[in-house]
C-alpha cells in the first residue's frame, strides 16, 4: 500500500467515500420526481410499462438485488476479509440476502420463463407462484420488517450519531456502519412508506406513489447496493 500502514477496521478512509454525487443522490431523487410524475402524467404508460408485473419497478427488484449479490461476491474476493471471519460473515450474510431476494422477486425465474405453478405448491402459495413470500409472513414481511428496521437504525440513525461520536467511528465495528451516502435512499424509503400510512390513516388513495410500497422496496434495494458498493471500497483498504 504505497509503504503506508492500512487503516484499522474501523478508522477506515474517508477518501473511499468522496464520490460524485449523481449515484447517491442524484439518483434516488430523479427516481422520486419520476415515479410521482409518470403515472399522473402518463398513466397508459404507467400501468403497461412501469406497474406492471414485468414492468420497470418489478424488474428493478430483481436486477437491482442482483447487482448486490455481484458486489458482495466481490467482497469476499478481496484479501482484508482474511483474519476476519466476522467481516466475513456479514458480508456473506448480505449477499444470501441479495439472492433471496431477487430469487423471490423474480419467482425464482417464473416471471420471466413462464412455467406453471405445480398444484400443490399452489395450493400453499396466495399468488399461485413459484416463490416462499407468498407462502408464509415468515418469508415476507418479518424479513421487509428486519430491513427497514437495518435501514432505519443503521442507515439513519448510527450514521449521524457517528458524526458527534468518535468513539464510534474508531471501532473496528465502524466499518460496517452505513455511510451518510446511503442516507437519501434510506430517508426516501422510509417517505414513501409514510405517505402511505398517512394515505390509509386519512382513508384515501396515496396522492404522491400509487404503488408505495413498491417504490419503498426499490429504495430498500437501492439503500443496499450503495451500501455493498461503499463497504467493498472499505474492505479494499484493509491489510490482508
Amino acid at each position: 500500500m504505497s509503504g503506508q500502514a492500512a487503516p484499522a477496521d474501523g478508522a477506515h478512509s474517508h477518501s473511499v467515500e468522496e464520490f460524485t454525487a449523481w449515484w447517491w443522490l442524484a439518483l434516488p431523487l430523479v427516481l422520486a420526481i419520476a415515479l410521482i410524475v409518470i403515472p399522473k402524467m402518463a398513466p397508459e404508460f404507467t400501468v403497461n410499462w412501469l406497474d406492471s408485473e414485468r414492468g420497470l419497478v418489478e424488474v428493478s427488484h430483481v436486477l437491482i438485488p442482483l447487482a448486490g449479490l455481484v458486489m458482495a461476491l466481490r467482497c469476499l474476493l478481496l484479501p482484508g476479509l482474511l483474519g476476519r471471519p466476522w467481516l466475513m460473515a456479514w458480508v456473506a450474510l448480505a449477499g444470501a440476502g441479495c439472492f433471496y431476494t431477487a430469487g423471490e422477486e423474480a419467482s425464482w425465474g417464473q416471471h420471466f420463463l413462464f412455467w406453471s405453478t405445480p398444484e400443490t405448491w399452489g395450493a400453499l402459495n396466495d399468488q399461485n407462484e413459484t416463490n416462499l413470500h407468498n407462502v408464509s409472513s415468515w418469508f415476507d414481511q418479518k424479513p421487509r420488517t428486519l430491513l427497514e428496521i437495518g435501514v432505519i437504525v443503521g442507515g439513519i440513525i448510527l450514521p449521524i450519531v457517528m458524526l458527534f461520536r468518535a468513539e464510534l467511528r474508531d471501532s473496528r465495528y465502524a466499518i460496517i456502519v452505513p455511510p451518510l451516502i446511503c442516507l437519501p435512499a434510506a430517508v426516501l424509503a422510509e417517505l414513501t412508506r409514510f405517505s402511505e400510512r398517512v394515505a390509509d390513516a386519512l382513508g384515501g388513495e396515496n396522492p404522491i406513489f400509487a404503488r408505495a410500497s413498491e417504490v419503498q422496496e426499490l429504495y430498500f434495494y437501492l439503500f443496499v447496493l450503495f451500501y455493498l458498493i461503499i463497504l467493498r471500497r472499505r474492505i479494499a483498504t484493509l491489510d490482508g
